[in-house]
């Protein structure tokens, strides 16, 4: 992320939606990493999905939102259409915590930046 930050300076990615940022799908900031993350997860999803299996991914609720409202949309269209299809279909549920259990968080265990940062994916 420091990386990020002295490349660009005056870019504010928090607060940018992911489809402006520079670089498209390849820029090297924190929320595009995250979105690698989880695409990266779905497939391993799908490559395992041969027997009918659920996956409940718990967020906090800044994360639920980041999830929600810009992780999905800025995935390719493929993924996005297969994340929405799970979704429906009750593949994936996502679940919303309280703020009071962040621990719990996916993003927050294990995606960039995260509390308690675990270099692997949970076991299934």
């Amino acid at each position: 992320m420091d990386d990020f930050e002295k490349e660009y300076p005056d870019f504010d990615w928090k607060n940018t939606p992911a489809y402006k940022h520079p670089g498209g799908k390849d820029c090297p900031c924190p929320k595009h990493e995250y979105i690698r993350e989880q695409i990266n997860f779905t497939k391993q999803v799908n490559e395992k999905g041969k027997e009918p299996s659920k996956v409940t991914l718990k967020f906090c609720p800044d994360h639920y939102r980041v999830y929600m409202d810009e992780v999905i949309p800025a995935m390719p269209l493929k993924y996005k259409i297969l994340t929405k299809i799970a979704l429906k279909l009750g593949a994936i549920q996502v679940e919303q915590l309280k703020y009071m259990e962040s621990e719990l968080c996916f993003y927050c265990k294990f995606g960039s930046g995260g509390h308690d940062r675990k270099t692997e994916l949970p076991p299934m």
